[in-house]
């Protein structure tokens, strides 16, 4: 993403590439705004993961919040930055009509050749993606199982790696029966609604239990819930 960001500031310019900004119609369908929806918050998703390794990190009340707040700002940095290349290279007609933006603005740039390894880069990224949520992901069925309150064989504990293979087992057989249930985008809409809802449940809950419970040891604060509490 750096790369395409420097790529799109300097040779943007040096080529003289001057994209004209085309109005689209305004969409009256409000589904097809949540579909627009949808991806962004796909992008934006992930920062509530740090909570699931939590009982893995040193100092949990000073750490997580630390990564969570600067790593969100530094996505947001990225996206923002990495948007406005591709408006800046194609324009708001040909990003509306592009299938692969990223593709596109690297062939104007740099040519086929280069948006090729740009490509074989996003694609090695996405491997690093997939690591992060197997990293994560398993510790879920692994802690409830540790709990009593999931099957047994998700606590086992990997021998030589001291992974939770059981979980981390479990999460590639259902990620691959989702695969074969339906396309990509059904997946990640469904998915992506899920995640947010339960966000929003979170908060409800934080508020909640501190109103519930106002006595319990809490390693830090969060910030405004008593102001939304009192509205």
């Amino acid at each position: 993403m750096v790369a395409i960001v420097i790529l799109g500031i300097t040779l943007g310019k040096l080529s003289g590439i001057h994209p004209v900004l085309i109005t689209s119609p305004a969409q009256d369908s409000i589904g097809a705004i949540l579909m627009a929806i949808v991806p962004a918050m796909a992008a934006y998703n992930g920062f509530q993961t740090l909570g699931q390794l939590g009982g893995e990190i040193s100092n949990p009340g000073r750490n997580i919040p630390r990564a969570a707040i600067l790593g969100s700002l530094l996505v947001i940095s990225l996206y923002v930055l990495i948007n406005w290349t591709y408006f800046h290279i194609l324009g708001f007609s040909r990003v509306a009509q592009s299938q692969y933006v990223a593709s596109d603005a690297m062939v104007l740039l740099i040519g086929n050749s280069g948006a090729k390894w740009i490509t074989v880069a996003m694609i090695v990224s996405a491997f690093g993606s997939l690591h992060a949520n197997f990293l994560t992901g398993p510790r879920i069925p692994f802690a409830m199982a540790r709990d009593g309150h999931f099957f047994a064989f998700a606590k086992r504990i990997h021998s030589v790696f001291h992974t939770p293979s059981g979980a981390v087992i479990f999460q590639g057989c259902v990620a691959i029966l989702l695969v074969l249930t339906g396309t990509y985008q059904e997946l990640y809409s469904f998915v992506i609604f899920a995640i947010w809802l339960f966000l929003a449940l979170t908060a409800v809950a934080l508020i909640r239990l501190r109103t519930k419970e106002p006595d319990l040891p809490r390693p830090f604060r969060v910030w405004g819930y008593f102001q939304i509490a009192m509205m």
